[in-house]
């Protein structure tokens, strides 16, 4: 009965605006093509029940006899429209031109050709209506054209041999109506792509908006399929901006650039964002001495490619530090920053590792709901932080040792620590773990999620001139961390930086994925499996750039791919889907 009313409320919109028209109202067969395709889609969850059930053939024949039952009232329709236009076309023969019959009947004359207009959209809906239907119930009968077909989310309609039928995009399988996302293959993968705005009216001879040399980014992934990426153009202004972007099969739509602060700089920006469109940003506005901002933002519920930003509001000065931020429950996000009291004279009283705890609010708004200490005595440098769930999260940091060591000392260069969410307040483990004690230079750090509590530090040994890795175990109820395996030497030689990408295991065996840069060589990754019991083995390396870049950051998609966005040695601004045969982690 729900799908007979809906059909029924289908042709009662087409003959009501008819009558509106016989009246002298203006015709919008465009508005009411769009309400008939809403309530189509609005009804597909009723086809997939009804497909299930035993009324299959009685709803297929109601569909037939509806079908026929519309063209047959366009027939009369046409017969009437023609049999008008004559009438009225006679008439005014008759009527000298410019006098008020003669302009009477031209507007009736016009009103029935919108009438006749609106009666050819309503039937192109209900024909629409009738082919997708049939489809979605499992039809071996195709529709003749595509503008007969409303096919589902990630598929689209394609005629081949003369039939329309709607096929499901590549790296997603289902029938064209209801498409599940599954691993691409390394053929449905195309090279690195410019991260370019919409195409603008008038292309190509407008222009499209091409991001400005990149020197700094951050890329975040949140949603089903939504990006958002902050940067600081390379230039003497140092702007930073936001540009969203929303993944479309093997491609990513983005939009336009939208600048953080139109007279602020933003160093080191980085972005967290939550599955309801929500986003927080973070920035210094100078490389050394800055003042530390975060701001908020909201996805468009009506442009997924625009934010409303919000203004940015100072957090904490004498940042000299990239700010890291984690997304938690119910929008809460920690900041972790490194701050320092200085005196008049510019010498440092003290030091000291804070999260700040906040909210974005509805619209995008950001509400600080208070601050706390997780370091203190000596300075701090090389933030990483990884959520281990939606209310806790472990920090790494390198706490800078005196210029004036004690021998013996230990070193706190590989620190890190768990911090957790309850009641609007951050509960912070006063115990600390320290990896490699007894030695110092330890530079890049990055941390990624490997299974339920579980993490990898892995970091840049500069003594070594190597990169090494840790698995770790936190305890849920005590938060006391134990070392599972390592260190381990995952690569030799210098590296340029390190990005550790978190790869929630679901279905797939444990592993890690970084991204390293060699100097002067293509970026690569390496790639390691863990096992259930937390070792590390068969560590590999992984080409995934053919070039050398500035800059990169990533994130896993729903289907297992990668997204990453990255800046070459030149600056410019690129993305690149990696499928989980590319980025080599997904071992089933």
């Amino acid at each position: 009965m729900q799908l007979l009313a809906v059909l029924l409320a289908l042709l009662v919109a087409g003959g009501n605006a008819r009558l509106q028209l016989s009246r002298g109202a203006p015709a919008l067969p465009s508005s009411q093509a769009a309400v008939a395709r809403k309530a189509l889609l609005s009804t597909r969850k009723t086809f997939t029940q009804l497909a299930n059930s035993t009324d299959v053939y009685y709803v297929t024949n109601l569909l037939d006899n509806l079908k026929v039952f519309a063209l047959h009232r366009q027939q009369a329709a046409k017969e009437r429209y023609d049999a008008e236009h004559e009438r009225l076309s006679a008439a005014m023969s008759l009527t000298e031109p410019g006098s008020a019959d003669h302009e009477a009947l031209e507007r009736a004359l016009q009103h029935s050709s919108e009438d006749y207009t609106e009666s050819q959209v309503a039937t192109t809906e209900m024909e629409e209506y009738y082919y997708t239907a049939k489809g979605m119930l499992g039809s071996k009968s195709f529709a003749p054209d595509c503008k007969f077909l409303a096919c589902g989310e990630n598929a689209a309609c394609h005629t081949i041999d003369g039939q329309a039928r709607c096929l499901c995009e590549p790296c997603f399988e289902g029938d064209g109506f209801k498409c599940r996302p599954l691993p691409c293959t390394p053929e449905t993968i195309g090279s690195a792509f410019p991260v370019r705005g919409p195409m603008p009216p008038g292309y190509p001879k407008t222009p499209r908006q091409a991001i400005g040399e990149a020197g700094e980014l951050q890329l975040a992934v949140f949603g089903q399929d939504q990006l958002a990426l902050v940067l600081r153009e390379a230039d003497g202004a140092h702007l930073g901006a936001l540009v969203v972007g929303q993944v479309k099969g093997t491609e990513v739509h983005w939009g336009n650039r939208q600048l953080l602060s139109p007279t602020l700089a933003a160093f080191g920006p980085t972005v967290a964002g939550f599955p309801n469109g929500k986003l927080a940003i973070g920035f210094r506005d100078r490389d050394a001495d800055g003042v530390g901002y975060l701001m908020g933002a909201q996805i468009g519920k009506t442009d997924p490619l625009q934010a409303t930003l919000s203004s940015p509001q100072p957090l904490a000065r004498n940042q000299a530090q990239r700010m890291v931020l984690v997304a938690l429950a119910s929008s809460h996000v920690v900041c972790l920053y490194a701050e320092s009291s200085i005196d008049e004279a510019g010498s440092v009283q003290g030091a000291y590792g804070s999260a700040a705890l906040a909210e974005v609010l509805p619209g995008g708004p950001l509400k600080v709901l208070g601050s706390y200490r997780f370091s203190e005595g000596p300075r701090l440098a090389r933030l990483s932080a990884v959520a281990l769930s939606s209310t806790s999260l472990v920090a790494a940091f390198r706490a800078i040792p005196p210029k004036k060591a004690t021998a013996g000392q230990a070193s706190r260069e590989l620190s890190a620590l768990w911090i957790g969410l309850a009641d609007n307040e951050l509960i912070i483990d006063p115990h600390p773990i320290a990896l490699e004690p007894e030695r110092g230079q330890m530079w890049a750090r990055d941390l990624s999620l490997v299974a339920a509590d579980t993490f990898a530090y892995t970091y840049e040994a500069g003594s070594e001139k190597a990169t090494k890795m840790a698995i770790i175990k936190v305890d849920p109820q005590t938060h006391k961390m134990s070392i599972l395996d390592g260190p381990r030497r995952i690569m030799q030689g210098e590296t340029s930086y390190l990005h550790s990408v978190s790869l929630p295991n679901g279905g797939t065996v444990p592993a890690t994925f970084t991204i390293l840069q060699r100097p002067k060589e293509s970026s690569v990754a390496e790639v390691c499996r863990v096992s259930p019991a937390g070792r590390i083995a068969d560590c590999r390396e992984v080409p995934w750039s053919d070039q050398a870049v500035r800059a990169v950051s990533a994130g896993r998609l729903l289907d297992g791919r990668l997204a990453v966005a990255f800046a070459d040695m030149s600056g410019n601004l690129l993305y690149q889907l990696l499928s989980g045969q590319e980025h080599g982690a997904m071992v089933v």
